[in-house]
């Protein structure tokens, strides 16, 4: 009887364990598939320098969610998950904020296709950048408020709208451009479910009002972790700005379908992020020490199960359907090798996450920050050495040894923090 109950028990925590993520899962992996169909429909549609041109704006996409990670998302989902008694509407500068940076990135985006591409890939890529990150925000929002269905709603709308305009492209054809306008037109999708009242927050202060109130966030937070997340983006994407600048386009496109392979592990660990930052923030403003470690270990083993099935779809696809991944025109060797090295840098980032997003909820962000710059260092410098003195595929390993160091200083940190709340 008592062993039934311990099995029906460990059952239960199984199903609430696979609730609480495969909601925000499953949204965030559609959303990913309809990215790898995109970069596959590009593989068999565009040349290779296009290839890594769309590659590259990808990059600085996700870039942009890391950026909005730490000037935005996570110091609102922090300053909302303090206690009950919070008051919310106090927090409505963050959204002019967003919109700032929303801009910022949609002119930078447009840039780089005007410079790579042609005017017309510089203005849809422009609006698929502003777009997007104000889309991402709305899904801070929900994580932050504990509304992970209406995130799921704006993830679905998005995947939707791809493989709507994907259907459309095999029969058509599309180009840079026409790639472009499915990505705008995809982020519209994903806003509707947001509604009016959340896009007019962006506009309902001044961006000088906003300013000046988010000031003290920044002093005590985001500027830390904005030196964390350039630090991180430099080591973690080095590969990708050094190989594009110093071998060409062309050269990144190998990597570019090593890391095809492996986005779904990366947007599944910022949508997860996203839904436990709020859970761990939460625990350690009660004193709940022993329920925020407990979350840390649930997230990191979500992530390693997320990462392995990840390696077996890689697996099966490269060897029983390379025709589907791979051109004519790219070195089959080299991807292979990209795809495992990406699949060890995965595997890092699967273990390093939950204890930096412990050590964010700590409010430790200037110890966190030391640990990336630190890596950071370490990692440019072994990822230039590597373009230049090898082949530009093995790259990816400077970053894989930037980001061991990255996991075992913050491992540290998540140590020491333990051993204090123990002895407390």
């Amino acid at each position: 009887m008592a062993e039934a109950q311990a099995a029906s028990g460990r059952t239960q925590r199984l199903g609430t364990i696979f609730g609480r993520f495969g909601l925000a899962s499953f949204s965030s992996a559609i959303v990913s598939v309809s990215h790898l169909l995109v970069q596959l429909f590009s593989i068999h549609h565009l040349a290779t320098t296009g290839i890594g041109v769309l590659a590259f704006l990808l990059v600085i996409i996700q870039f942009g969610y890391s950026l909005s990670n730490a000037l935005v998302s996570t110091p609102y989902t922090i300053a909302v998950n303090q206690g009950e008694d919070v008051d919310r509407a106090a927090h409505g500068f963050f959204f002019p904020v967003n919109l700032l940076l929303s801009l910022s990135q949609g002119l930078i985006c447009a840039a780089i296709a005007w410079t790579t591409a042609s005017p017309q890939a510089a203005l849809v890529f422009g609006l698929a950048g502003t777009l997007s990150l104000i889309r991402w925000f709305g899904r801070s929002n929900a994580y932050a408020h504990h509304a992970p269905m209406q995130a799921a709603r704006s993830d679905i709308a998005y995947a939707a709208t791809i493989l709507i305009g994907l259907l459309v492209a095999m029969r058509t054809g599309a180009d840079l451009t026409g790639i472009g306008t499915m990505l705008v037109a995809a982020s519209l999708a994903g806003l509707l479910p947001f509604g009016s009242p959340y896009l007019r927050r962006h506009v309902a202060m001044s961006p000088l009002a906003a300013l000046r109130a988010y000031r003290p966030v920044w002093k005590e937070q985001s500027a830390w972790t904005l030196v964390g997340v350039l630090s991180t983006e430099a080591t973690s994407n080095a590969h990708s700005y050094a190989v594009t600048l110093l071998a060409g386009p062309t050269a990144f496109a190998p990597i570019a379908v090593g890391m095809l392979f492996f986005r779904p592990v990366n947007v599944c660990i910022t949508a997860l992020t996203q839904l436990e930052r709020p859970r761990m923030t939460r625990a350690v403003a009660r004193g709940d020490h022993q329920g925020a470690i407990q979350s840390e270990r649930i997230f990191m083993g979500a992530l390693v199960f997320l990462w392995l099935g990840t390696c077996v779809v890689a697996a099966a696809a490269l060897y029983f359907f390379p025709g589907l991944i791979l051109k004519p025109t790219l070195d089959h060797e080299l991807v292979i090798t990209a795809v495992a090295l990406c699949a060890l840098l995965s595997l890092v980032q699967c273990v390093q996450t939950p204890m930096s997003v412990m050590t964010q909820a700590r409010k430790a962000f200037r110890p966190l920050a030391a640990q990336s710059l630190r890596s950071c260092g370490i990692g440019v410098a072994a990822v230039t050495l590597l373009t230049l003195l090898v082949a530009p595929v093995f790259s990816i390993a400077g970053v894989v040894l930037s980001q061991l160091v990255m996991m075992l200083g913050i491992w540290q940190l998540d140590r020491s923090w333990r051993r204090s709340q123990a002895e407390g």
